[in-house]
């Protein structure tokens, strides 16, 4: 077992499983080497170190035991005084990472803080140019070091009676940065803040730290603090557009480390600007962020540093404690704090109110983080409040949780009743009042235009719930406890969003642990963990299952799904809902009869679509549960009454008298309807003949619309309504009414979707309905499985079809389907009715073998791939079950070279597929009859079909070249291979190429007869575009790759001169500029035949002096790499190579004809051949010749 958890180690565990830092010697030696930001390496080197520290990023504190040497490294470096611009902004980009990774405030305590480092630091940092926005790291890390430097124990002033050096201006000096060397120390800092703190990049927010570490010295607060506060609110008063937002966090944090007694003389003041700027009124959510932590700041600024007397004593935070804890230990009663200042009475300023107001008005505001800054801002302040006031606030947040408030005030109301529980300060006699308000919010979800909200606001809620487990006492809860874990069980299962299922199984689980109450929380709590609520369908379908079997939760969990999630927006949601009813059914069925159904049935009658659809789909599902418990009963038990069946009978007619099936709804209607339709079939629900009559109304209207997945929802219905209902005598005339109507329907040839609906319906027949028309049945699904040429040659087509039939693949796919579908039902017993006559078993292999043949092309590609396919399940599916006997010998050869061809052509899905279905063919037990070879055949391909990566060239084409020893397969997987070698996929032309090559060199005496195939593989196919084109870049790989030499060159073999021949013929007109420019290359491949090298220069000198600009320059560039290569083979005059290589090389082939084919006739001298004429020329002088004699 240590083993296995050892492997999966890497893989399977969670990214944030390391241990110590690994790379620390790797880090150090890139420390080392940092090169200059200019240096061509730099980036590269730079993305590798960032990738290695990143890792850590979700475990920071393992770099801890390091950082002082990373950090001695780097500053080391920086200290240089003859260090380069460019190494020392590098060294800042290093330092920067390790602060990203680890946080600005725990590096800050590495830095080193002599005083030496204070003057060498405010220097470097007044030769930088704010504006040089590529180095800002430097500032950055610049500003973090002075936060810490400035706090060192001595007098800024006596900093400056030590000095001894100056700081001389650099040449990179901003002019506005520029700090003169008379001016102090302590006038430079404040001079950088002000510079800083106005900047727009990163480092305002760390010059805002450092004016907050600054400025609240004791030294300087005197001095400098009310300066420049007035100097903000001067910039921000002057100019509220453009806003800089460091000095507003400037602000925020100096509020936050300085010390109140410092403090307030300057809070009024503060206030009362900060509220006049009106930041909150924009859309900018940074300004109002800002402008929230500044007010709830004032507001502790202007109350005393207190924890409340009156709040609320929390529980016991042991663990172990809460679950070991006996029921009537359950909790101490409430005991308030004893104040330590009892008596005293707390002043409460004036400016307390505004700042309350103004947060509670921020919990309003449209921005996540300001809402949740003014919810921590609120308990603080609340903490500091006496118990009157505090209440009054509670109660105000309270009020916000209505209905007629924003979905943004609900988020933000939740986040601060959830901070206020935790601070102790939300006292127990307000859960009363506060727990139906969190049911709202747990559940909170509303339509706003094409989207819902609500996600956030169940999040917080969840909070919430967290919250008060870790506040309160368990006997505090315990009146609530049902109504709390059913609505986070509920959320945790059922809830849309992942985010908030598991943050309500976070809230389930602190709640068992803290309060111990929750019934069956152990054992459930283990159950909803984090990865298992993870994915929707398993929280739907088996957790939701799993915690029916507990009593308590059941009905909760019902009237949730029956009140909310059947009406959901999202139709996936409604889909599970009714799937997960169905399985809440077996435990709650008298619930679900008496209870649920009449509401679903009763809801039926809304106008809101969603609500309809849901409700359809979970009455089909509950119906399926309730019929298979009353015939599993026993006794016999009746959940649905006769009213109630009659009532599901009518239901479909309802909708089809209100016209529910037309218009945008119709096709919502149309998919739960099929449903309701197959689980009443499958149900075996009592149905009249008005029913059944409304059902299959419903399917064909279904099966001929637009959208596949109504057409296969309704055609999965009509297969159980036929089984279920059709079979008895009475209904021959409608079954015969109705076989006729979907074969008249197959031969639609106006739209493509109504024949695949109406033919796969007559694939899912039953027995008793096919056998009286089998034939009928069988050829029209042949007919309709190929295509309309295909059909011709083997007599299937009577009436001419419309000619865009063609390019109905999907049509045909769906046919072959269909096809296997009847042999499958009517299977091999039954005589002439039957598949055991041959003649109709023949029909059926014959078509699906000429189905492999389909390789129709539309812009969406080669669809015909679609019907291969269905083709090869097909075939692998009957000759694997049918009887030995109704198999020819020719036909399971037909069948197995079919699969390898496809199984080495160039689509990856078709060849994975075909490879497989080719394994298994030849290792399926028992043994297929009739297949060539079969020893051999079992040594090639493994027993294992799952051990090898059918999907990956790599892996199928070795094995499959090994099939070109053997003659009875050779031709066809040539075929497949010219097409993979042959075309555009680099990758794939690598792998089908190397196997192929390797295998030549390996079987030296299999090329003269693999050659004479491929010959023959061309004559067959001439003209026949699909596969000439790959041929001819085929042809050049082959013959270029050196594997053929013997046959070229041996002059009885007549390989070189067909292939020639067959080329000539192929690109004969030269219409086809593409095939016309491919084969070029071809023909030059054959210059290395000496015999034939006069024929392919004068074939070679036509394309020179075509009208195709694209052929003539192909023609001459190929020209000239075939004549530097087998030059000295061929047959033209030494002496003229370099002149006629120089030509070809040199002359703009782009030129017009008549200034082009004078230089092609040089040529043709140089290379002593006879320069081509056209045919009217040719004609014209023989007629001249024969006027002359």
């Amino acid at each position: 077992m240590s083993n296995s958890v050892e492997e999966c180690k890497d893989e399977d565990l969670p990214a944030n499983t390391l241990e110590h830092f690994t790379e620390l010697q790797q880090v150090l030696e890139m420390i080392d080497n940092i090169k200059s930001i200019a240096a061509n390496t730099f980036e590269r080197e730079f993305e590798q170190y960032a990738q290695v520290l990143s890792r850590y990023q979700e475990q920071p504190h393992l770099l801890d035991p390091h950082l002082e040497e990373l950090l001695g490294k780097l500053l080391h470096k920086i200290r240089k005084p003859d260090l380069d611009t460019g190494e020392l902004h590098a060294a800042f980009k290093y330092l920067y990472i390790i602060c990203k990774v680890r946080t600005y405030k725990v590096l800050v305590k590495f830095m080193p803080h002599e005083l030496s480092d204070l003057e060498f630091v405010l220097d470097l940092l007044g030769q930088q140019n704010p504006k040089e926005f590529e180095q800002w790291e430097t500032r950055y890390i610049l500003l973090l070091w002075m936060s810490i430097l400035v706090l060192n124990p001595f007098h800024m002033s006596r900093l400056d009676a030590y000095d001894t050096s100056t700081s001389a201006p650099t040449t990179n000096c901003s002019p506005v940065n520029h700090v003169q060397s008379k001016n102090t120390k302590m006038d430079r800092i404040f001079e950088l803040i002000q510079l800083y703190v106005s900047s727009n990049d990163t480092c305002s927010s760390m010059a805002a730290f450092l004016a907050a570490k600054y400025f609240i010295r004791s030294d300087i607060k005197d001095l400098y603090l009310e300066r420049f506060l007035d100097w903000i609110m001067e910039q921000h008063q002057a100019d509220t557009l453009n806003v800089k937002f460091g000095q507003l966090a400037a602000v925020a944090a100096i509020l936050k480390h300085g010390k109140r007694e410092d403090l307030l003389p300057y809070a009024d003041k503060l206030l009362q600007w900060i509220t006049s700027c009106q930041y909150k009124d924009d859309n900018d959510f940074l300004k109002y962020k800002n402008y929230v932590k500044i007010i709830q700041r004032i507001g502790l600024v202007h109350l005393k540093p207190r924890i409340a007397s009156w709040r609320y004593k929390r529980g016991t935070r042991s663990l172990a404690t809460n679950l070991n804890q006996t029921t009537a230990a359950g909790g101490e009663p409430v005991v308030l704090e004893q104040s330590l200042e009892e008596g005293e009475e707390i002043v409460v300023p004036d400016a307390i109110e505004e700042v309350i107001e103004e947060l509670l008005q921020a919990l309003r505001s449209g921005g996540n983080d300001i809402r949740w800054s003014a919810a921590k801002g609120l308990g603080r302040v609340t903490n500091r409040l006496p118990k009157e006031l505090a209440d009054e606030v509670i109660g105000s947040v309270i009020d916000i949780l209505n209905p007629l408030e924003p979905h943004e005030a609900w988020h933000g109301a939740c986040l601060a009743l959830a901070e206020l529980a935790k601070r102790g300060l939300l006292l127990p006699h307000r859960l009363e009042e506060l727990v139906p308000l969190l049911m709202q919010a747990l559940f909170y979800d509303e339509m706003k235009g094409y989207m819902s909200v609500g996600q956030h606001i169940r999040d917080s809620a969840c909070y919430m719930c967290w919250a008060f487990a870790r506040a309160y006492n368990p006997d505090d809860v315990k009146p609530f406890v049902h109504k709390i874990s059913s609505g986070l069980l509920t959320v945790a299962v059922f809830d849309r969003e992942v985010n908030c299922r598991r943050a309500a199984s976070a809230a389930f689980q602190e709640s068992v642990g803290r309060l111990g109450n929750f019934p069956f929380g152990i054992e459930i709590s283990t159950t909803t963990d984090f990865y298992s609520v993870g994915i929707r369908q398993n929280s739907y379908l088996n957790i939701s299952d799993y915690i029916a079997q507990f009593e308590v939760y059941r009905e909760p969990l019902i009237n949730h799904l029956v009140q909310h999630k059947v009406s959901h927006w999202d139709s996936a949601i409604r889909e599970l809902t009714a799937k997960a009813l169905h399985k809440l059914s077996l435990w709650e069925p008298e619930y679900m009869a008496a209870v649920v159904l009449p509401q679903l049935l009763a809801k039926t009658d809304t106008i809101d679509i969603n609500c309809r659809h849901g409700c359809v789909l979970a009455m089909g599902e509950i119906t399926l549960t309730l019929r298979k418990l009353e015939e599993k009963s026993d006794p016999q038990v009746v959940y649905l009454s006769n009213q109630r069946v009659a009532e599901l009978n009518e239901l479909i007619i309802t909708f089809l008298d209100k016209n529910f099936y037309r218009g945008m709804s119709g096709d919502l209607m149309k998919s739960c309807t099929s449903s309701y339709i197959k689980n009443c079939s499958l149900a075996k629900l009592q149905a009249t003949p008005e029913c059944l009559v409304s059902w299959q109304k419903v399917i064909d209207s279904c099966l001929i619309t637009k959208s596949n997945a109504i057409r296969d929802g309704a055609v999965e219905a009509f297969g159980e309504l036929c089984t279920t209902y059709y079979c008895s005598d009475s209904r021959h005339g409608e079954n015969e009414a109705i076989i006729n109507t979907y074969l008249t329907g197959a031969d639609n040839d106006l739209e493509e979707h109504i024949r695949m609906g109406y033919i796969a319906a007559l694939g899912v027949l039953p027995s008793f309905m096919i056998r009286c028309h089998l034939q009928a049945i069988l050829d029209s699904l042949v007919k309709h499985s190929l295509t309309p040429l295909q059909a011709v040659l083997v007599g299937e087509m009577g009436d001419r079809e419309n000619i865009q039939a063609y390019r109905w693949s999907e049509a045909r796919t769906q046919s072959v389907l269909a096809l296997t579908k009847l042999v499958k039902t009517v299977g091999y017993g039954g005589g002439i009715d039957s598949f055991a006559e041959p003649k109709n078993f023949n029909k059926v292999i014959e078509c699906l073998l000429r189905a492999l043949q389909e390789y129709t092309l539309d812009n969406r590609g080669d669809i015909g791939a679609w019907v291969r396919e269905a083709a090869m399940s097909s075939l692998y599916e009957i000759v694997t079950t049918c009887p030995p006997d109704l198999l020819a010998p020719e036909q399971v050869h037909e069948i197995v070279v079919g699969f390898m061809q496809q199984a080495v052509e160039k689509i990856d899905r078709t060849r994975g597929l075909g490879g497989r279905l080719c394994c298994q063919l030849i290792h399926h037990q028992p043994r297929i009859p009739y297949i060539r070879e079969h020893s051999k055949l079992l040594e090639i391909f493994p027993a294992d079909a799952d051990s090898v990566l059918w999907l990956f060239a790599d892996h199928t084409f070795p094995l499959f070249c090994e099939l070109l020893s053997l003659p009875d397969y050779s031709k066809r997987v040539l075929l497949g291979l010219s097409a993979s070698i042959g075309q555009l996929t680099e990758s794939l032309i690598k792998y089908a190429s190397s196997a192929l090559f390797h295998f030549l060199r390996s079987n030296p005496e299999t090329v003269p007869r693999l050659c004479s195939e491929v010959v023959q593989i061309f004559e067959e196919h001439l003209l026949n575009e699909r596969v000439t084109y790959p041929l001819l870049s085929f042809l050049d790989i082959l013959i270029g790759s050196g594997t053929v030499e013997s046959v070229l060159h041996d002059e009885a073999n007549p390989f070189a001169e067909d292939i020639f021949r067959l080329l000539n013929l192929e690109v004969k007109g030269y219409k086809k500029l593409y095939k016309t420019a491919t084969s070029i290359s071809a023909f030059c491949q054959l210059l290395q035949v000496p015999r034939l090298s006069k024929r392919i220069l004068s074939k070679l000198s036509v394309f020179l002096g075509l009208q195709h600009v694209h052929v003539r320059k192909t023609a001459a560039t190929k020209l000239y790499e075939a004549l530097a290569l087998h030059g000295d083979v061929t047959e033209v005059p030494e002496e003229n190579m370099d002149e006629i290589l120089t030509l070809l090389s040199e002359t703009d082939w782009t030129q017009p004809l008549v200034e082009v084919r004078p230089l092609r006739n040089q040529l043709c001298q140089l290379m002593d051949i006879k320069p081509p004429v056209s045919g009217a020329a040719a004609a014209a002088a023989l007629q001249q010749a024969s006027a002359d004699k």
